[in-house]
């Protein structure tokens, strides 16, 4: 376990001064988490906590550049849309604005972005495609949308700024500078971090991605020659630091398709990079995947335009105080070019996809799919339980989870891709170093004290000693991760205890795509070669799903997920007889878990998981004690939400 002290903010609470932020077994990734907002009515988000204090909403513009239209208007109008009607007062645009940079293109950009300029604030950034241009075009474009209070990187105004709102630091890097930048970075975060709860930066390209990504193209396909492969080597290990001491949040644009994960630095603190998917005509496939040495996917969706439709994402932040609400969407459409006229986009379905709930004092535990190998060496990290130490507020209230196991989770392949090194030109002076290089900055080697559950040969040398020599990625099968939370939220005038926010295990439903988002059915199809997890040439096997995952995209307004139990200890100065554990429904009212009829007096065992205790009526709904000795309820639920101790 690591423990850090969570910084204080402007829109804090001041119990938070002391708050513990911990992060459990940190070594893996996976999950979402929350639930009081219908998924099918995105225009209201909701927020997990009182309001007391301002409240943020945060939108996330994916890639726009539209191909032969210059920009792709029908999904940028539909995100947008949704933005207004939400609330969205920040709308962070990753870049490729625009596809070649033109005055004719960013003139298209530019008139429809205007038409929300008074409701929403729009910071661009450039992406790859926008450098195409020239930069006096893009100044024209973005200089009246970015705040006159935000600070600019010098040398390098309206591309590199920063800019708080709130309690909330946002940093903003365009494409091919984050490599260059560290020193801007780093001083926003010291001259702001202390006062402020959250940091979102946003930049174009991933720093671990699925298809293109920082650590691969800068590092391990690195060049001597090449400036900004040389500064990001150099800042590497400083930015995954920087980013996991400050609970960065990061996101990215640029691989056309969505996807969230934890990436770790060396002493196992993680930080969530977000890849926002698609706003624009065309999607791409998954190439490379999880860089499991640093890296867990904790949710990952492809939409390619092979399969006939691509997907709009929307993302909103909704952040009040410590507390942050995540919510993601998608739109599957069909319109590949502006003249297609908006299709499905005239009144788009969103459907909500990730979510998770995070506070600045929180413990957080990595959770494995159910999939491992049972006859492996763990390596500390391999737990699909969902069983965690205490988790304690700044009052001292405390809480865990008991018992669980992961058995829902989504699943994707990914396809081969060659590689090789250039002697003299690339950082590899040779095809065996650049392997080698894989292996210290993306993959881990299968061992049989370490197991590479992605593949047996995630990276091999082929066609050794010929002409045809080459690193080859091998194509995979890969399981998500969790990422389980325990947030604390300091207490109410309704309740006894502090607040728990428990999120991250409802949140797959047991998807399984081919590397261009084909359906597969993960209750009957094999994995690829290799992928199973104990060093063999099988593949993962089909899974035996819960009745509860439904093998859907679209996550329900109070998804049920895997069985768990919950500790819930009760605060000093309490009396069971005159309390309850309760958990707060869509309308904010708190309902008991369970009747004091129906509330076990023996302490939790494992048999109660699946049985109701033998001291209540076969009646009663629910599995819920209170364990006299431990002076803590215990009850078994299949949602998350919020917690607390209340009085009956």
């Amino acid at each position: 376990m690591s423990i850090r002290i969570a910084k204080t903010g402007r829109g804090a609470a001041a119990a938070l001064t002391l708050a513990v932020l911990s992060t459990l077994a940190a070594c893996g990734g996976g999950g979402d988490g929350s639930a009081s907002t219908d998924p099918g009515t995105p225009t209201e988000p909701g927020t997990p906590t009182e309001p007391v204090t301002p409240t943020l909403r945060v939108g996330i513009l994916p890639d726009t550049q539209g191909g032969d239209s210059g920009v792709a208007l029908h999904p940028m109008k539909a995100i947008l849309d949704l933005y207004a009607k939400s609330g969205v007062n920040v709308v962070l645009a990753v870049g490729d604005l625009v596809e070649n940079g033109t005055p004719a293109e960013y003139a298209l950009w530019r008139g429809l972005a205007e038409q929300y300029k008074g409701r929403m604030t729009i910071l661009p950034i450039m992406g790859n495609h926008d450098p195409k241009g020239i930069d006096q075009d893009w100044y024209d474009t973005v200089e009246d949308f970015i705040p006159a209070d935000a600070q600019h990187m010098p040398g390098s105004a309206y591309k590199n700024y920063a800019l708080v709102r709130d309690n909330v630091l946002f940093i903003n890097i365009s494409y091919g500078w984050l490599e260059r930048a560290y020193d801007f970075v780093e001083g926003m975060v010291r001259e702001h971090g202390g006062k402020v709860d959250h940091i979102i930066l946003q930049t174009h390209n991933s720093f671990a991605g699925n298809r293109y990504g920082l650590v691969r193209e800068n590092i391990v396909d690195g060049s001597l020659a090449i400036v900004n492969d040389v500064k990001f080597r150099e800042a590497y290990d400083k930015y995954r630091k920087l980013f996991a001491e400050h609970d960065v949040i990061y996101v990215s644009g640029h691989e056309h398709h969505y996807a969230r994960s934890l990436i770790r630095d060396d002493s196992d603190l993680g930080f969530q990079q977000i890849i926002s998917g698609d706003s624009a005509y065309k999607g791409y496939e998954t190439r490379f995947g999880e860089h499991e040495r640093i890296q867990s996917v904790l949710m990952h969706k492809v939409q390619h335009e092979d399969t006939g439709f691509v997907d709009a994402n929307a993302s909103i932040f909704t952040i009040q105080g410590g507390m942050l609400d995540y919510r993601s969407y998608f739109a599957t459409h069909s319109v590949t070019r502006n003249e297609d006229g908006p299709k499905e986009l005239a009144t788009p379905q969103w459907k909500l996809l990730d979510r998770f709930v995070r506070s600045t004092q929180r413990c957080e535990k990595v959770v494995f799919p159910g999939s491992v190998p049972a006859d492996i060496q763990r390596n500390s990290a391999y737990d699909p339980s969902y069983r965690t130490s205490y988790c304690a507020s700044a009052s001292g209230h405390r809480a865990r989870l008991l018992d669980g196991t992961n058995r829902s989770f989504n699943r994707y392949d990914t396809r081969t891709r060659g590689m090789s090194a250039t002697p003299g030109y690339s950082y590899a002076g040779s095809n065996m170093e650049m392997l080698s290089m894989m292996y210290r900055y993306m993959f881990i080697s299968d061992e049989s004290f370490s197991r590479n559950l992605n593949n047996s040969q995630r990276a091999r040398l082929v066609g050794e000693g010929t002409p045809d020599e080459e690193i080859e990625v091998r194509a995979t099968t890969i399981d998500l991760k969790k990422l389980v939370a325990l947030n604390w939220q300091e207490r109410g005038k309704d309740t006894v205890s502090d607040v728990l926010w428990v999120s991250g295990i409802a949140g797959q439903t047991g998807t399984y795509i081919d590397p261009w988002g084909r359906a597969k059915d993960i209750t009957t199809a094999t994995g690829l070669p290799g992928s199973y997890g104990d060093g063999s040439e099988s593949g993962k096997l089909p899974v035996q799903l819960p009745a509860h995952a439904t093998r859907q995209w679209e996550l329900g307004a109070d998804q049920s997920g895997d069985t768990y139990v919950l500790e819930f200890a009760l605060p000093a100065g309490a009396e069971a007889a005159a309390t309850t554990l309760a958990r707060r429904d869509a309308d904010g009212k708190w309902i008991a878990l369970a009747p004091a009829s129906c509330i076990s007096k023996q302490p939790y065992q494992a048999a109660f998981l699946s049985a109701l205790p033998a001291d209540v009526d076969a009646s009663c709904a629910a599995a819920v004690g209170y364990d006299a000795t431990k002076s803590a309820y215990w009850a078994r639920v299949d949602q998350e939400g919020a917690f607390a101790v209340v009085a009956r």
